[in-house]
């Protein structure tokens, strides 16, 4: 999580007026999910985690062309929440099901079973793809690399302890730069998450003043760089081998910094759902499916939990801690779904 002052300010001084949240619901039709609907084995799935940045802040933004274009072409959640604030349990909870008692974004350890073990009892792959992290020279467990480009607090894998004390699962941490080489290769896993760097994700970094495009006060361009980021990193998804009969991408951000007004910003947006209210905020989630047949909106609530459950549902992988509760954490069935 960004200092809840500086960005703050920042984002006041820079704010700009945005449309109104219904604006895209006119573009497609809102539907209903149903939890009771099947679907296929998903082929590959794409998580990419995003950061910091409300869907007041996104929607509507000239500065975020892709994402809102993506909004009107694939799926989009309309009432999509941050389990929590800051940022490091909602990592943990889109892959464990549960904040595990994380209150901060300081370096821990935690004991708890994890989408990591569900996928090898299935004997599904998986990779974690960290951009940046091959600035750390090795230490996967650095707090910290290449002036806050890569922060351990984006990446939970390496703080669940039966990860951390795993050789062979720490093998599939990785620097995002690998991810074009799997692509074309056909080696990608069956399930890739992927944490942009600080410069990419609309995290951005401090100390640096306004010469420093990637430090907090260059709010707007921070946004536009992850818009650009992400239209490039999901072309390459999809013109590789891996977009495939039914893949999927679930683009979400992890915690909103907005506040409820145009020109206010910070981190008191606490709205939530799911089994977590008071949760992270709102914030936009973009499903991205290769049987997709046209734009779709879902007007139901979701939050990183839901996320995590559809992918465990659509394998077959069980459920840990709050995913197990359906009738509250729903599944994106009507998001990751072809209509017919």
């Amino acid at each position: 999580m960004r200092p809840r002052t500086g960005r703050s300010g920042f984002r006041r001084r820079t704010a700009i007026t945005l449309m109104a949240a219904g604006l895209l619901v006119t573009q497609a039709t809102a539907v209903s999910a149903s939890n009771g609907r099947s679907w296929k084995n998903f082929d590959h799935v794409f998580v990419i985690m995003m950061e910091n940045t409300g869907y007041a802040a996104l929607i509507g933004n000239p500065n975020a062309p892709w994402i809102n274009s993506a909004a009107q072409t694939y799926g989009f959640a309309l009432s999509s929440y941050g389990v929590t604030h800051p940022s490091q349990p909602n990592y943990v909870a889109i892959t464990a099901g549960t904040t595990a008692g994380v209150p901060d974004d300081n370096d821990v350890t935690i004991s708890a079973l994890n989408i990591v073990d569900q996928l090898e009892a299935k004997g599904k792959t998986w990779t974690d793809y960290q951009e940046s992290i091959s600035l750390c020279a090795g230490n996967l467990l650095a707090h910290a690399c290449g002036n806050q480009l890569y922060e351990r607090k984006h990446n939970p894998f390496v703080s669940f302890a039966d990860v951390q004390t795993n050789p062979t699962r720490m093998a599939n941490v990785v620097d995002l730069s690998q991810l074009g080489t799997d692509l074309a290769s056909g080696s990608v896993a069956d399930y890739s998450f992927i944490a942009p760097n600080q410069c990419n994700d609309m995290h951005g970094r401090g100390g640096g003043g306004a010469a420093d495009p990637c430090d907090y006060s260059n709010v707007q361009g921070l946004i536009a760089t992850g818009d650009a980021f992400l239209g490039n990193l999901v072309g390459q998804i999809m013109s590789s081998s891996a977009w495939s009969a039914n893949s999927v991408i679930f683009v979400t951000w992890d915690e909103s910094d907005y506040t409820g007004s145009p020109t206010d910003f910070g981190f008191g947006d606490t709205s939530g759902c799911c089994t977590a209210n008071p949760g992270g905020g709102h914030v936009v989630t973009l499903v991205i499916s290769s049987t997709h047949d046209g734009a779709r909106q879902s007007d139901r609530a979701y939050n990183h939990y839901s996320v995590l459950g559809t992918i465990q549902d659509a394998w077959g992988l069980g459920c840990l801690a709050a995913t197990c509760e359906k009738s509250r954490v729903h599944r994106m069935t009507d998001l990751v779904n072809p209509r017919s």
